[in-house]
């Protein structure tokens, strides 16, 4: 189901639920209306977070290997590559001799492991994705990758927050 008739699904049994609380509160509607009405919605709201879930965890796979592959670019000092796996908004906002300065010497990232994925929506959905980085001076920091899907519908890397580093 595409995300537009997940949305429908989501605002149609809210709306459900509206309408039989408004008929519980008025006495307008009957107890069979008000069962029969309220198991529609509670099983469009059931369907609806299944889609919901399983649509997050389709897209954690992808997320997370942008991911890998953006640090494991970083590591080996490739800073072409790295460069290419960042959105379009952070291209835009630094070339690639201004990021390869910024990643080499001092900030050289020599290793990571990612402690994990999550993936938040609804609308353009965007991952966050968990890491320990080590730098070329031994400092492990704990770092965080914002990424977020492109036009394209590629995974792109948008921001990166870890201590003081960068």
């Amino acid at each position: 189901m595409s995300g537009r008739w997940g949305r429908a699904l989501g605002i149609l049994a809210i709306g459900l639920f509206l309408v039989v609380c408004y008929g519980c509160l008025t006495r307008s509607l009957s107890v069979w209306q008000i069962v029969a009405l309220g198991t529609i919605a509670a099983f469009g709201a059931v369907v609806w977070t299944a889609l919901t879930v399983t649509k997050a965890v389709r897209e954690r796979g992808p997320a997370q290997a942008t991911a890998a592959a953006y640090l494991d670019a970083l590591v080996a000092a490739d800073f072409t590559v790295a460069y290419q796996l960042l959105a379009e908004q952070r291209r835009q906002a630094s070339d690639l001799r201004t990021f390869s300065e910024l990643h080499s010497g001092g900030q050289r990232l020599t290793g990571y492991s990612v402690a994990g994925t999550t993936i938040v929506g609804p609308g353009q959905p965007r991952a966050e994705v968990q890491a320990q980085a080590r730098f070329v001076d031994g400092e492990v920091a704990p770092l965080q990758l914002l990424l977020i899907r492109q036009a394209d519908g590629q995974w792109r890397v948008a921001e990166w927050h870890t201590g003081e580093r960068w």
